[in-house]
């Protein structure tokens, strides 16, 4: 078994990287979400009209 983990060591480290940095990227997506600063795209019916363009205040 360590055998195996250490020929493939780089290879996991690289994975471990990468599966991180898609957390990261989600955690950052779902908190610009909920407080409503990011991705606004103009398009109110797929926010909700949250934002200064929206016809629904």
């Amino acid at each position: 078994m360590f055998e195996w983990i250490a020929e493939n060591a780089a290879t996991i480290i690289a994975a471990a990287a990468v599966l991180i940095a898609v957390g990261l990227a989600a955690f950052s997506l779902v908190k610009q979400k909920k407080s409503k600063k990011g991705g606004c795209t103009g398009n109110c019916a797929a926010c909700g009209g949250c934002c200064p363009y929206s016809k629904n205040k």
